[in-house]
């Protein structure tokens, strides 16, 4: 059995396809595209992601000398693929609800996902360089929590919209609660995208 493995090319593998799912899932929202269409070209990403996963899951189980400690390997891959699979459940939900239309909050809060996603994509070839290139590491980290923020932001908004078009019978009840679930996902995917950022954080920490 090997006495170490590479793990930094399967977690930059990891994070574009984070990057390629939320470009999907941001043509869904922004251009109303064909929905089965892309949430078909999302499943098929949650394949390939969950293919990778398995790599990284096997390796860090047979390595004995990781670059870094195995526990955080498995914790940031799993951090990487549940990405995706957010990116999926919220796709499936656009489907699932035939939701067409989007406020300019939940706009903002894709652009967001996306930006997330490129900065992940970013950083992670960082991790064969962390003590060196410890600052660009926090920098784009830092990046995507100021990015999280502003999309916290704007899911209050879109809350606060949604709530005042339920009380002035603009929608109904039902219609609320489809848009409010939806709303929820698309802000999970954002809040991900931060909680890896914080392990990426921490793993350069313990390097330092």
């Amino acid at each position: 059995m090997p006495a170490e493995e590479r793990f930094t090319g399967l977690f930059c593998e990891q994070a574009s396809r984070i990057l390629e799912a939320a470009q999907e899932l941001r043509i869904m929202i922004v251009e109303d595209a064909d929905i089965e269409l892309h949430v078909a070209a999302i499943r098929a990403i949650e394949t390939a992601a969950d293919g990778v996963a398995r790599k990284v899951f096997i390796a860090a189980n047979r390595t004995f000398n990781a670059p870094i400690d195995r526990e955080d390997i498995l914790s940031l891959g799993h951090e990487l693929d549940d990405a995706v699979d957010l990116i999926e459940d919220t796709a499936k939900c656009i489907a699932r609800y035939d939701v067409h239309q989007f406020p300019p909050e939940v706009v903002q809060m894709t652009d967001g996902i996306v930006a997330c996603a490129e900065r992940l994509r970013e950083v992670m070839p960082y991790l064969d360089s962390l003590t060196r290139d410890h600052r660009k590491i926090f920098e784009l980290c830092g990046d995507i929590g100021r990015i999280e923020g502003e999309a916290d932001d704007a899911f209050d908004r879109a809350l606060t919209h949604l709530r005042a078009q339920l009380r002035s019978g603009e929608i109904e009840t039902i219609a609320y609660l489809d848009r409010k679930e939806l709303y929820e996902l698309v802000e999970s995917v954002v809040d991900k995208c931060d909680d890896i950022a914080n392990a990426v954080q921490s793993v350069t920490t313990k390097h330092v």
